[in-house]
C-alpha cells in the first residue's frame, strides 16, 4: 500500500509542475512572439513482483508512481499583428534574431526593434547613424556592406543653412546585400544623411526634323557633369556652302556651356549628311568634353533621329542619360531581411541586412527570459540556411511593421487546466485513500 502512497505524491508533484507550465502559458498570452510549453510525463520506476528469472504469460511490473520528464516549445507560427514601424519585425517561418550584448549572443523571435542614434565622429552631428537595438538596449546582428563612407566635405544640400557640410556617401549601390559568416554578424547601423552620388551624363540622343530652307536650326539638351552640376549642350546646324548632289549637308557646332551660358566647356565642329530622301547617312561629332566627362552625340541612322525633310514640320528633341545626386526619403526592410535606402533623386540601395539563424535542434535552447534563448550543446551551435549556389540565405520569410504574437491558446490551456485539476484531485484521494487503508490495517492486530 506504501506504493500508492508514494506514486500519488508523486502525481500530486507532478501535476502541480503541469499547472505550473499552463499558468505561465496563459500569463504570457500577450507577450510579444512568446512560445507556449507543454509538459511531457513519464513513469518513475517499477518493480517485477515476481522473480526475474521466473516465466509468466503477461507482465508483473508495478510502478512506483511518476515523473516530469520534459518540457517543450510549441513552434507554431503566431499570429501577425501590424505595426507603424518599419523596424518592427517578425519572422515567418523557422529562424530566429540574433541579438548581442557586449559577448553574449542571444536568439529571439520577438522583432520589436528600436532605434539608438549615435554620432560616430565625436562633435559631427552630420555622422550620426541609428543603431537598430531592443527596447533593453540589446544590439541586433546583421550584415552591413561597406558601400558607403563618410564624407565630411560632401555639401547634402543644407550646407548654406546650416553652415556644416558632411554626409554618407555611397560608393556603390547595391540591389543585395549577402550575409557574411555566422561569426561575422555585428551591428546594424542606420546613416541619419546619406546620400546618393550624382551619375554624369555619357550619352545624349537627338532627334527632329531640321528641313531644307537654308536657315539656323538648333537644338538643346540638359546634361549632368561628374560634380552633379546641369549644364548644356547645344547643336547648331547651318546648311553647308558646298552641298552634294543629292541628298542634304549641314555643318554642326556643338557647345557644351553652364547652366546659364556663363562658362563654354567645350566647342566641336562637324557635319551631318542627309540622303536625297531626307535620312541621315553620317554626322562627324563622336563626343564633347562636359567639365571633364565626355558626352556621347547621337544623332540616329536613317529615319530614326535626326532628318532632314521638306514639307514637315521644324522640330527637336533630346533625351540624355545621368543622375541628380540624391538624398535619403526612408529606409525599409524587405522580406529577405535587406536594409533598403529610398532616396529623392527615385534611385534605391541596399546597406545591409538583418541575420535570420537557425539550429539543427530549437528545442535544444535554453530559456534566459525576456523571450530570449542561448544556444546550448543540444541544440548545436546558429547557422545560416543555404540556396542551392551555397549562398546564404534567409531561409524565411521577414515581415517589416509587424510583430508576431504570442501563440498560446486561451481555450487550450483552460482545458489543460481542468485536465490537471483534475488529476491533482484524483491523486490526493489516492493518498488519503492509502491512508485510510493503512490505518485500517494498523487497527486489525487489536
Amino acid at each position: 500500500m506504501t506504493q500508492g502512497y508514494y506514486a500519488g505524491i508523486t502525481g500530486i508533484q507532478t501535476h502541480q509542475f503541469g499547472l505550473d507550465v499552463i499558468a505561465d502559458n496563459l500569463a504570457n498570452t500577450s507577450t510579444t512572439a512568446y512560445k507556449s510549453t507543454s509538459t511531457e510525463f513519464s513513469d518513475l520506476f517499477s518493480r517485477a513482483l515476481t522473480s526475474s528469472n521466473a516465466s509468466t504469460p503477461t507482465s508483473d511490473d508495478i510502478g512506483y508512481g511518476v515523473q516530469l520528464q520534459a518540457t517543450t516549445f510549441q513552434m507554431e507560427q503566431g499570429a501577425f499583428i501590424p505595426s507603424d514601424r518599419f523596424s518592427d519585425l517578425a519572422i515567418e517561418g523557422n529562424g530566429w534574431f540574433g541579438v548581442t550584448s557586449g559577448d553574449q549572443h542571444y536568439f529571439t523571435r520577438d522583432g520589436h526593434f528600436i532605434f539608438d542614434t549615435y554620432q560616430q565622429i565625436p562633435a559631427d552631428v552630420n555622422s550620426s547613424s541609428a543603431r537598430l537595438i531592443t527596447p533593453d538596449g540589446k544590439y541586433v546582428a546583421g550584415t552591413m556592406l561597406t558601400n558607403f563612407a563618410y564624407d565630411a566635405a560632401y555639401d547634402y544640400g543644407d550646407t548654406l543653412s546650416n553652415g556644416t557640410p558632411g554626409a554618407y556617401v555611397l560608393n556603390n549601390p547595391s540591389s543585395d546585400a549577402p550575409l557574411s559568416g555566422v561569426n561575422a554578424q555585428g551591428q546594424l547601423e542606420f546613416p541619419a544623411r546619406l546620400a546618393y552620388p550624382a551619375e554624369a551624363t555619357t550619352l545624349t540622343q537627338f532627334s527632329g526634323n531640321l528641313g531644307l530652307d537654308n536657315e539656323v536650326r538648333s537644338m538643346n539638351a540638359d546634361i549632368i557633369d561628374a560634380a552633379g552640376e546641369h549644364n548644356r549642350l547645344k547643336l547648331t546646324f547651318t546648311q553647308s556652302a558646298t552641298q552634294p548632289s543629292i541628298g542634304t549637308a549641314w555643318d554642326m557646332v556643338a557647345t557644351v556651356t553652364s547652366h546659364d551660358e556663363s562658362i563654354v566647356y567645350d566647342t566641336q565642329n562637324g557635319q551631318a549628311l542627309f540622303g536625297g530622301f531626307g535620312e541621315l547617312i553620317s554626322f562627324t561629332i563622336p563626343s564633347v568634353n562636359n567639365n571633364g566627362s565626355m558626352v556621347a552625340i547621337d544623332l540616329g541612322s536613317n529615319y530614326n533621329g535626326v532628318v532632314s525633310v521638306d514639307n514637315l514640320g521644324i522640330s527637336g528633341a533630346s533625351q540624355s542619360d545621368g543622375l541628380d545626386e540624391g538624398s535619403l526619403i526612408k529606409y525599409g526592410i524587405n522580406s529577405d531581411g535587406v536594409i533598403i535606402a529610398d532616396f529623392s533623386n527615385g534611385r534605391q540601395s541596399a546597406i545591409g541586412r538583418v541575420a535570420v539563424y537557425h539550429f539543427q535542434n530549437d528545442q535544444g535552447l535554453n530559456r534566459e527570459g525576456g523571450t530570449y534563448y542561448r544556444e546550448s550543446a543540444d541544440s548545436g551551435k546558429p547557422l545560416f540556411w543555404s540556396d542551392a549556389d551555397g549562398n546564404a540565405t534567409t531561409g524565411a520569410t521577414v515581415r517589416s511593421g509587424s510583430l508576431e504574437a504570442s501563440n498560446v491558446r486561451s481555450e487550450v490551456g483552460l482545458t489543460d487546466m481542468i485536465i490537471m485539476q483534475r488529476a491533482y484531485q484524483a491523486n490526493s484521494k489516492t493518498i488519503t485513500t492509502v491512508d485510510e487503508m493503512i490505518q485500517k490495517a494498523l487497527q486489525m492486530h487489536r
